[in-house]
């Protein structure tokens, strides 16, 4: 639901031009934009965004990284019209790629639900089991789809699917190996796991964004990661040149 209401909230920005830490009408948040415009702002390469789970639009990378191409993977064919005017509007460089992605490739049910009285389809879940009232729909790796396809490197990739991130993760095992920057949903139930499955991976925990809570408790948020091959690299160490107290920032409302 969270993820739902977050991608019909993102406004169609320009594309950003971070400003200086310490400005007070930019100052760090932990969203997904700010965390995003910091690591544009470090100089973090990304060339080529996978997006795995876009519903009708990922706002932050739509804007932010426009003018690197986008592989948008998103298995309801109905939205393709509402993503083709977002990403248009904004000149992005990108490509609809309707498949589920998981660990293999075939074919998959999905359920479809909707929590909108106005949306005939807010959600999407796979599912092995087969019912009348789910649609079969082509399922890829993202290694696969990477495989078959000449894109620049490093990549950013995001996944946002509602319940199957292990499996996309499972799949991309070759791929992870040239990512920048990795964007995973996590939840109450399910955080360690996938953190661990992404450190595992060769990366390192950079933010923890877009938080969302349930009756007064945390429920689920983003996770996104820096791989350590880009902190080595680009010396973006924590405390690599010792502790400095006017880099110390709590986060305060």
């Amino acid at each position: 639901m969270r993820a739902f209401l977050r991608r019909i909230k993102n406004r169609l920005l320009p594309e950003a031009t971070p400003t200086p830490q310490n400005s007070d009408s930019q100052r760090r948040l932990p969203t997904k934009r700010s965390a995003l415009e910091k690591l544009i702002e470090m100089g973090v390469p990304v060339e080529t965004v996978l997006d795995v789970g876009v519903l009708t639009c990922t706002g932050e990378l739509m804007t932010l990284y426009r003018s690197k191409f986008q592989l948008l993977m998103e298995p309801i064919k109905e939205w393709n019209a509402t993503i083709n005017k977002n990403y248009s509007s904004v000149k992005a460089n990108y490509e609809i790629l309707n498949v589920a992605v998981s660990n293999r490739d075939g074919e998959i049910s999905m359920d479809v639900k909707t929590v909108r009285d106005t949306q005939k389809i807010t959600h999407a879940r796979m599912s092995e089991n087969v019912s009348p009232e789910m649609r079969v729909v082509p399922m890829r790796t993202i290694d696969s789809i990477v495989g078959e396809r000449n894109l620049k490197k490093p990549f950013l990739l995001k996944i946002d699917i509602d319940g199957a991130e292990l499996q996309v993760l499972a799949g991309a095992e070759t791929t992870l190996k040239d990512c920048s920057i990795v964007i995973v949903e996590v939840g109450i139930t399910n955080m360690l796991d996938r953190i661990q499955a992404v450190q595992s991976a060769g990366f390192q925990v950079f933010d923890v964004v877009d938080i969302c809570y349930y009756n007064g408790r945390f429920v689920q948020a983003d996770v996104i990661f820096l791989s350590h091959k880009t902190i080595q690299k680009n010396g973006f160490s924590v405390y690599g040149d010792g502790f400095d107290i006017k880099n110390w920032e709590p986060y305060q409302p």
